[in-house]
C-alpha cells in the first residue's frame, strides 16, 4: 500500500508527452510558498472550507472523538482524530474533505494503464510526486518497479533531500530526474525550507556523475528567496559545472494559497503577486551562453 493525495491524468508538464503525474503524501521540507501543504504528513489531512460551510454542524454530531467543535467558527483538535472520515461523509456541501488515501500498487498500476495509448502515441508516461516522493520510500520503489514492468516512461520530481543510497536503488527505473533546486546558501535553506542541504547536493552531484541527460534542475523563482540575479545565475552556473543542460524556472504563483487557510495555517507570502514569465526571460540568454537550455514554467 501506498498514501496518495491525488492522481491527475492527461498532464502535459512535469516531464514529456501526455502523462499521468501520481502525488504521494510526506514531505520532509516546508516551504513556505509550497502550493499542496496537504502533501506534508503521511497521514490523511483534513480539509475545511470555510466558502462551502453552512454551519449545519453534522460534522460535530459524526465525530465520536470530539475532534471537531464549533463555537463561533469550525474547530479542529487533530491530536484527537482517528481518521475514520465520519466527519467528511456526513458534509452536505463538501466544506470537508480528506486529503490522502492508501491504494495498493495494482490499483495504481491498473489505473494508469488505461491511458497506455495515449502515453503511447505522445512519448509520454508517469511522472511521480509529492510531497517527497523518497518520504515512502519502500512503498515508492514496489510502485516504480511495477510501473516498468509495464515499459513506462517514469519521471520524478524530488527534493533530493534523502540518503544516497536510497537515490542508487531507484536511479535503475527512472527516465527523468525533475530536481529541486531552490539556492545555493546552506543556511538560507536550512532557515527557509529545512533539510539537510549537504545531502540535497551530494545526490545532485552523483546524478550528474554518472547520468546527467537524465537531469532537469528546477527553481521555484520565489520573491524575497531567490528571486535576484546573483542567487539565478549561481544556479545556472552550477548546472554549467555539473554537465547538466537543462534547467526550468517556475515562477512564483498563489494557486495554492487557499489550501493553507483549508488546514488551518498561515500562509506567509499572502501579500505577494504572482511572479510574471516575462520578468524571468533574460536568463535565458545567460543559459543559452554556457549551453545550458532554460524553460521558464514547467
Amino acid at each position: 500500500m501506498i498514501n496518495v493525495f491525488n492522481i491527475e491524468k492527461f498532464a502535459t508538464h512535469d516531464g514529456p508527452g501526455i502523462r499521468t503525474t501520481i502525488f504521494l503524501k510526506g514531505c520532509n521540507l516546508h516551504c513556505p510558498w509550497y502550493a499542496n501543504p496537504e502533501s506534508w504528513s503521511l497521514k490523511p489531512t483534513l480539509m475545511y472550507d470555510l466558502r462551502k460551510c453552512i454551519k449545519c454542524k453534522k460534522c460535530v454530531n459524526a465525530c465520536k472523538q470530539k475532534a471537531i467543535s464549533f463555537d463561533k467558527k469550525f474547530l479542529y483538535d487533530r491530536l484527537k482524530c482517528v481518521y475514520c472520515k465520519k466527519c467528511s461523509e456526513s458534509c452536505l456541501t463538501q466544506a470537508l474533505t480528506f486529503a490522502g488515501k492508501e491504494l495498493s500498487i495494482n490499483t495504481i498500476v491498473d489505473e494508469v494503464m488505461k491511458d497506455k495509448d495515449y502515453f503511447d502515441n505522445s512519448n509520454g508516461g508517469i511522472t511521480i510526486s509529492g510531497g517527497e516522493p523518497f518520504v515512502q520510500f519502500e512503498a515508492m520503489m514496489k510502485l516504480i518497479k511495477a510501473l516498468k514492468k509495464q515499459n513506462l516512461h517514469i519521471a520524478i520530481e524530488t527534493t533530493g533531500n534523502y540518503p544516497l543510497e536510497y537515490l542508487k536503488q531507484a536511479l535503475p527505473y527512472l527516465d527523468l530526474l525533475l530536481f529541486d533546486v531552490k539556492h545555493l546558501n546552506y543556511q538560507k535553506i536550512k532557515d527557509v525550507i529545512g533539510g539537510n542541504p549537504k545531502l540535497i547536493f551530494n545526490n545532485l552531484k552523483f546524478l550528474a556523475s554518472t547520468c546527467p541527460e537524465k537531469v532537469i534542475i528546477r527553481t521555484p523563482v520565489i520573491p524575497y528567496f531567490n528571486n535576484d540575479e546573483k542567487t539565478l545565475q549561481s544556479i545556472i552556473d552550477l548546472a554549467f559545472e555539473l554537465n547538466i543542460t537543462n534547467i526550468n524556472l517556475l515562477p512564483y504563483h498563489t494557486l495554492g494559497k487557499n489550501k493553507w487557510g483549508q488546514i488551518n495555517k498561515q500562509y506567509y507570502l499572502e501579500n505577494e503577486k504572482m511572479l510574471e514569465k516575462e520578468t524571468l526571460k533574460k536568463y535565458i540568454q545567460y543559459g543559452n551562453d554556457r549551453g545550458i537550455n532554460i524553460k521558464i514554467g514547467g
